[in-house]
């Protein structure tokens, strides 16, 4: 059965009206005890139909992966280098092919990244594009014990290499990544920042990077690649019937109340 906000939102107020109205024939305390009641049955109503804003906001990203990963790969050329500089967002998802030259001394350390339950960092290494700008390339898990210093980090590719994947946008975060430095001088990031990837690498950095997609190298070889996003619904659909669940167990159970102390008459 489909309802509307509007429709759910008027039917809610009348039923509040009709049980404040009863609410005004309590004592003090009574009433104080239904007014926080309707309050908390608003609030879980509220957080219901926030969820399903979640929900639709899930299905727009799921889409437009969606659209991006079914589109033929683009080759990285001048006109969209100007693009990922002038509107990075609208080229989120996007499947492109870089052609270019690692530059493995400059190469960034995520932290914290699990695969398969066991603890590691994602490798991000700078490609030198020919046209000089510089992309970061997620190349993918390699494991860490204590998730921040990898056990093994094996190089990219030497010389010019075309690597395939998904563009991502790099963001720009409040604390520049959350960069640490292990006990052993390493330094690793909590998420890439764009501010953070100019800093190391120059204006010539884009502000988006290439996430690989899976079977660019040979199977269980390090660095693993990153799955593409999932383009399920998530949880948002079930937390919001919960949500609207405990709402309306409160409106009944607070009406069973009144009909209990006489405030509802037979």
């Amino acid at each position: 059965m489909c309802f509307s906000s509007g429709e759910f939102t008027r039917s809610w107020r009348a039923g509040a009206t009709a049980l404040l109205h009863h609410i005004m024939k309590l004592t003090f305390r009574d009433a104080l005890g239904a007014a926080f009641i309707l309050a908390m049955c608003a609030m879980c109503v509220r957080l219901g139909f926030w969820q399903l804003d979640r929900l639709e906001q899930r299905r727009a990203r799921n889409a437009v992966v969606l659209a991006g990963m079914r589109q033929a790969p683009r080759a990285i050329d001048a006109a969209l280098v100007a693009e990922m500089r002038r509107d990075p967002a609208r080229l989120a998802y996007r499947r492109v092919v870089a052609h270019g030259r690692y530059l493995p001394a400059a190469e960034i350390v995520l932290r914290g990244r699990v695969e398969g339950g066991r603890p590691g960092v994602h490798l991000a290494t700078p490609l030198l594009l020919e046209d000089g700008s510089v992309l970061l390339v997620n190349r993918g898990w390699v494991p860490a014990a204590d998730a921040v210093t990898p056990r093994e980090r094996p190089g990219p590719s030497a010389g010019t290499v075309a690597v395939e994947g998904i563009l991502q946008e790099v963001p720009t975060t409040e604390d520049r990544g959350g960069r640490s430095i292990s006990a052993r001088g390493d330094t690793a990031y909590r998420r890439l920042d764009r501010g953070e990837a100019r800093a190391r690498l120059g204006a010539r950095v884009l502000p988006m990077y290439l996430q690989l997609l899976g079977g660019t190298r040979a199977a269980r070889s390090l660095p693993v690649a990153v799955p593409p996003p999932p383009l399920d619904e998530g949880p948002h659909l079930g937390y919001a019937i919960q949500w609207f669940s405990f709402a309306l167990i409160g409106v009944v159970g607070l009406f069973v109340l009144l009909r209990r102390r006489g405030g509802v008459r037979s």
